[in-house]
């Protein structure tokens, strides 16, 4: 389907990406069953870390959303849906350890505003994300991370429902098995304002530093 092609004006864009931690990214994880042949297929951590440098090399920010459970949570919560089940019976994200830590290749640099972590599968409902995107001067996110069809899923729903404009990049993302992965994509080219790869952007943002370094527009539109 055909989709907007978005415009980047550099002082009011950033990178988002959810979830850089352990107990989605490392061997050691409880759930690398389930999302590393993914993570492996799409080279998820070589494109994060090489759209982390390009942020800095452009002048962007990158904003974390990460997940974090107390051990409060995992004691006192009542009801809890199948994801978190999962989490909750294997203990991920839980505050202080190994898997709620940031993948080694991902740690936050001084070009990164890390967000409250969220709790469900959205920062705009259980964090912070929406009034930190606002007094950063952000309107347009180029949303990337785990899982595709999950917490990048719900955050960008969530993105656009708050007025954002919403770049997601379909192979810097992986989810629990291929067609879980297959229908992320698939709902992704109707919510977001564009759905693009991560060679594609980092040219059209070096594209749009160029021309601001010019002194000519600060925007660059991609033609198909």
């Amino acid at each position: 389907m055909p989709l907007e092609t978005v415009e980047f004006d550099l002082s009011k864009t950033a990178m988002f990406v959810t979830d850089p931690q352990n107990d989605f990214l490392s061997e050691k994880s409880p759930a690398w069953g389930l999302v590393g042949p993914g993570v492996i297929k799409n080279q998820v951590i070589q494109k994060e870390k090489k759209l982390m440098s390009v942020a800095k090399e452009v002048g962007i920010p990158v904003f974390y959303s990460t997940h974090m459970y107390t051990p409060k949570d995992f004691e006192n919560w009542t009801s809890l849906n199948g994801i978190d089940k999962i989490m909750f019976d294997n203990k991920m994200f839980a505050q202080g350890t190994f898997g709620h830590d940031y993948h080694p290749d991902l740690k936050p640099d001084d070009n990164t505003i890390v967000m409250n972590p969220h709790k469900g599968l959205s920062n705009f409902w259980s964090g912070d994300a929406a009034i930190q995107l606002r007094q950063n001067g952000i309107e347009t996110i180029i949303l990337y991370g785990m899982s595709a069809n999950m917490c990048v899923e719900s955050h960008a729903r969530d993105a656009i429902e708050n007025g954002f404009d919403v770049v997601i990049l379909a192979d810097a993302t992986a989810a629990a098995g291929d067609a879980a992965y297959e229908a992320a994509l698939t709902n992704f080219e109707f919510l977001a304002h564009e759905v693009a790869y991560t060679d594609q952007i980092i040219e059209r943002l070096r594209e749009a530093k160029s021309e601001q370094y010019s002194g000519s527009y600060t925007t660059v539109k991609h033609h198909r």
